[in-house]
């Protein structure tokens, strides 16, 4: 039996594949520990996992002088890559990292990295999305760079000459973190968002290889595992589901609505539009919508507003799912065969949206452009689209034969054994 620390930040697309390897490690007789921020302890709860709480993020100084949105995409970039931040993760770590054996963490688990490596401990550096580790041969949609790559796409420009100016952006706001490791005396290897979070010995690709095909510029030790199927018992209750699942039935299959990533905190126009396109199409929707928003919908019979709901027990209900691209959705929607429109507006979603258009999983639609009748129109001609249909059939199979989390846990096993 070993001790194992999982260290994770980020929403429930970040945190799910984790939680999935967690769980699956303490099925197998591992100590699990999991440090994560507080709005992640029920989710440890319901798996039976120790929690260690990591500091709450510390604002910006400068996002709050700007007056930003605290839920805004530039006032979110600033709080994570605060060195004061870091720096406070750091120290709640490093004692937890002493008392481990091996360490994996995510995408936003710098201060996870950066404590293996002062402490010697094992470090497993596992990701849900394929643009944590991009590579030339695949080149990625950019946040802040999509809309110049899609112009140059539509031109037959290269994508490739993107990576080197998206590394270059990235290094320079992580400067902050390159003094941390100057200061703590610890070599960093190559770029701090990429090379320096990436293992010498195992990094998990815990994406389907249809999505994200490996490549030979990939990181050595690099696996690709598939998707971690999971389904949150932390998430929704049985009068939810019980309600969903009545509406779904009393009526041809619904349109299910569910943004993800700053969408669903500050929706905007989202759910006005959304309903507005149910209604000209004269279909019946599913709209999830934290409660803090559910007054804004007037009541109307063939609209269901719901809060949030594992979507492993939702997207199978839907004729056609909108959502922002987040991995996790475009995985379970694939899963069952539902296409999905694809609004893409932060972080890997613009690049998630082109791998799953690529292989024919849904189409995308630019936010800017997301109005009522264009959202008809879109679903539309994505219902009528042989070419999805395809890609959903040929799927389907694929991805239910996918067991991330087993295939993680064997990895992980197979490396502890390794002196």
């Amino acid at each position: 039996m070993a001790h194992i620390l999982l260290v994770g930040k980020g929403g429930f697309g970040d945190m799910i594949p984790l939680l999935a390897v967690a769980n699956a490690m303490q099925e197998r007789g591992h100590n699990i520990r999991i440090a994560a921020e507080e709005h992640h302890r029920s989710a440890c709860a319901a798996i039976g996992v120790q929690l260690e709480l990591m500091p709450a993020n510390l604002r910006s100084r400068s996002a709050l002088d700007d007056g930003e949105n605290a839920q805004s995409l530039r006032a979110r970039l600033k709080s994570t890559l605060n060195p004061g931040q870091v720096e406070a993760e750091l120290e709640a770590l490093l004692p937890l990292v002493r008392q481990s054996d091996l360490v994996i963490g995510n995408q936003l688990a710098y201060a996870g990295a950066l404590a293996c490596r002062i402490v010697g401990r094992r470090w497993v550096f596992s990701v849900a999305s394929p643009l944590a580790i991009p590579s030339v041969h695949d080149a990625p949609f950019w946040p802040f760079l999509h809309t110049w790559q899609r112009r140059a796409q539509s031109v037959g420009l290269s994508q490739r000459g993107f990576l080197p100016l998206a590394r270059l952006a990235t290094r320079m706001m992580m400067r902050s973190q390159v003094r941390l490791y100057r200061k703590l005396g610890v070599s960093l290897r190559g770029h701090p968002r990429f090379e320096g979070m990436y293992s010498t010995e195992l990094n998990l690709m815990m994406t389907s290889p249809m999505l994200a095909p490996v490549q030979t510029d990939w990181p050595a030790n690099t696996m690709s595992t598939g998707f971690a199927w999971f389904d949150p018992p932390f998430l929704g209750g049985d009068d939810q589901e019980q309600t969903i699942v009545v509406f779904a039935n009393a009526g041809p299959p619904p349109i299910v609505f569910a943004p993800g990533g700053s969408t669903r905190c500050d929706p905007g126009e989202f759910f006005q539009q959304s309903v507005m396109a149910a209604r000209l199409l004269g279909r019946r929707a599913i709209v999830v919508a934290a409660k803090k928003f559910h007054t804004q919908f007037e009541s109307h019979p063939d609209i269901l507003v719901t809060g949030y709901f594992p979507y492993a027990r939702l997207f199978n209900l839907a004729a056609v799912v909108v959502h922002s691209a987040g991995i996790g959705a475009l995985g379970w929607a694939a899963r069952y065969g539902v296409p999905s429109l694809l609004v893409p507006s932060e972080w890997d979603q613009f690049d998630n949206a082109r791998r799953a258009e690529r292989i024919g999983l849904g189409r995308v639609m630019d936010i800017t452009d997301y109005a009522g009748p264009n959202i008809a129109n879109a679903i539309t001609m994505l219902e009528n689209d042989a070419e999805v249909r395809a890609g959903l059939t040929r799927m389907m199979p694929i991805l239910a034969q996918e067991d991330g989390a087993r295939l993680a846990c064997e990895a992980v096993e197979k490396l502890l054994k390794v002196k």
